[in-house]
């Protein structure tokens, strides 16, 4: 795959996350954006961003993220995601999805890889102040356009529980990951972990704690801790 097709394909879902919903009026647009310092499991300190666009109706919901992590020259992290969901209209508790994703990870060898899936969710918990959610998807690797041509697929279970309280909001994220193709050489199975704890300090603005961690069952883990200052604000589109 060329240059070209590669920055075509990224237009496309780009271009597809401002598509309109004929039948569907409801729409919402929210921005967010944070700064903040990172610690590694090795002590050593750094910075990171993230920047995040969504749009949803009330069977759809189209999610862009960009996050950025840097610790040193041999450890930075980047990552680029679009995620688009639709709700099932008679069974509103279940929702397919399909994800496209461009990463690096200098810290373990990775220059860039771009990765594709679909699955399907389902609400488990649905009440006042948030929701429980499981996913469970197939995801494969489109290229990894600089280290080699080997790719491998994986099978994707997640559960996430988003938590809105009146004081403050919390987010944890669990998902176990296992590769079901030996195509590579390294068996990339493993478990991810994220939590966060969000604390209003004024209005759209929010003190941000958390802890991430990828322990993988075959190769050295790692995690970090990070502390945020971020912004979230409704945008008033009707795209």
């Amino acid at each position: 795959m060329n240059g070209e097709i590669k920055i075509v394909i990224l237009l496309l879902f780009c271009a597809s996350l401002y598509g309109h919903d004929i039948e569907d009026d409801y729409i919402k647009w929210k921005g967010y954006s944070r700064l903040g310092i990172i610690q590694a499991n090795n002590s050593e300190t750094g910075a990171g961003t993230y920047f995040r666009l969504k749009r949803h109706t009330q069977y759809t919901f189209k999610d862009l993220r960009l996050f950025a992590h840097w610790v040193s020259e041999n450890d930075t992290y980047l990552k680029l995601r679009y995620k688009n969901s639709k709700k099932f209209v008679k069974f509103s508790q279940f929702y397919n999805f399909t994800v496209i994703s461009f990463d690096q990870n200098k810290k373990v060898g990775l220059d860039i890889r771009s990765q594709g899936g679909q699955g399907v969710g389902y609400f488990l918990i649905d009440y006042d102040y948030g929701h429980i959610n499981t996913e469970l998807s197939f995801s494969y690797d489109i290229m990894d356009h600089v280290n080699d041509t080997k790719k491998t697929s994986y099978v994707k279970i997640g559960v996430f529980w988003d938590n809105e309280l009146p004081k403050f909001e919390t987010k944890l994220e669990l998902e176990t990951i296992y590769q079901i193709s030996d195509i590579v050489d390294d068996d990339l199975s493993r478990i991810e972990i994220l939590f966060e704890f969000y604390y209003p300090i004024m209005k759209n603005i929010n003190i941000i704690v958390g802890y991430e961690r990828e322990e993988y069952f075959k190769q050295a883990s790692g995690y970090s801790y990070f502390f945020s200052i971020g912004y979230k604000k409704s945008i008033d589109w009707k795209l």
